[in-house]
């Protein structure tokens, strides 16, 4: 996926309307399809500041370290 992709990700999927589930399931998917570092920072930032649920803070940041090391396919 492209810089554009999340783009649309953050458009069609804003942190708001995907982080404030209850469902985790839906939520791991969407942090699956986030390929850049800003996505994510912008995802976990809100994650932090609204809901504070550690295992979705440890799925953002485990999914920034896979693009990092360029296993994230």
């Amino acid at each position: 996926m492209s810089g554009d992709t999340d783009a649309t990700v953050l458009e069609d999927l804003p942190p708001e309307r995907l982080l404030s589930g209850d469902q985790l399931q839906p939520i791991l998917a969407g942090i699956r399809c986030m390929d850049s570092i800003e996505t994510i920072q912008a995802y976990l930032a809100y994650e932090t500041k609204h809901q504070d649920r550690t295992h979705v803070q440890d799925k953002l940041r485990l999914r920034a370290r896979e693009l990092r090391r360029g296993d994230g396919d």
